[in-house]
């Protein structure tokens, strides 16, 4: 070859190497929804930071954050109305299996990555009188709305003491923030949440009132573990909360990121390998998943894995 062939070549290998850049830089995105939960909630912050993780590592994927619950979420994704949610590892097996609330098997959703254990926890104030779940009768209470994990916890609760919301004196469906609010102004006795620990309701409404945990009781256990299997026994440490210096029994389950099982496979490897690689990035942003190990993140829920999320796993 002459030299003016090599630099022809050449010319055509740049032009050609210059072409495929420009067309990789301009290429639209991979825009995905990603339900999480209303504003406030402990899902909310956390898919903003797996939001982060993933689009810091893959400039090819981006991802729109929008508000859910833990049943809403896989709905939405049943529905194709969103590509990725959050969800208890409890409701995605009741989904799965086709178990109340849900009315057949939900088919398309696939576990992508565990996150950390949500902790039932029921601050009560301390001059509401309330000692058990069977004092709640006649009580003002506040859960998020209808369609969430916690909600459908807190009816199994009330159900495992006698009561329905018929019983209560009030119900509230509302926001973390507005039951912040409710809690410190006097207007509600108490919140049922499920979240990481700690919660932030409970240090920001601590800071103005004097609360305490309410365990959850061995044959309030044992009712939510026959209900559901996913139901853990789990120990609130003392010191927490302040004024809280005993440790308080109670329950946990499972926080997962779920994806259409349709999504495609490399997709799905990316946001694995973002969550897994960004762990302690994660947990600078969220509180709950600052004692989440690598190990925790592969580790089987009962419903099928995502095939991206298990060939990232296969290769480490």
């Amino acid at each position: 070859m002459t030299t003016e062939e090599k630099l022809m070549h050449f010319k055509k290998f740049a032009i050609a190497t210059v072409t495929a850049l420009g067309l990789a830089s301009t290429a639209p995105a991979e825009t995905l929804t990603f339900v999480t939960s209303t504003p406030g909630g402990s899902w909310y912050p956390a898919g903003g930071a797996i939001k982060t993780a993933v689009e810091d590592l893959f400039d090819d994927i981006q991802i729109n954050i929008r508000p859910g619950g833990g049943l809403a979420n896989i709905k939405s994704i049943s529905l194709k109305k969103a590509d990725l949610g959050l969800s208890s590892t409890i409701s995605a097996v009741d989904a799965h299996l086709g178990n109340p609330p849900f009315d057949e098997p939900v088919t398309n959703i696939c576990n992508v990555a565990y996150l950390y254990p949500q902790v039932l926890q029921v601050p009560v104030r301390t001059d509401s009188g309330i000692e058990s779940f069977e004092d709640f009768a006649g009580k003002r209470f506040s859960v998020a709305p209808p369609g969430t994990t916690a909600e459908q916890i807190l009816r199994m609760v009330l159900e495992s003491a006698g009561l329905t919301y018929d019983d209560l004196d009030q119900i509230n469906f509302s926001s973390v923030s507005d039951q912040s609010n409710m809690m410190k102004d006097g207007q509600i006795d108490s919140v049922f949440l499920t979240t990481g620990v700690p919660a932030s309701l409970i240090m920001d409404v601590g800071s103005a009132r004097d609360l305490r945990l309410l365990p959850i009781s061995d044959e309030a256990f044992a009712f939510l573990k026959e209900k559901n299997a996913g139901f853990q026994r789990t120990t609130i440490p003392g010191g927490i909360y302040k004024g809280m210096d005993e440790p308080v029994q109670s329950a946990s389950f499972g926080t997962h990121v779920i994806a259409d099982c349709d999504l495609d496979e490399e997709v799905v490897y990316k946001i694995t390998k973002a969550i897994y690689e960004r762990l302690s990035d994660l947990g600078l942003a969220v509180a709950a998943l600052r004692n989440t190990t690598p190990e925790m993140v592969r580790q089987d829920v009962g419903i099928p894995q995502h095939r991206g999320s298990a060939k990232f796993f296969s290769e480490l």
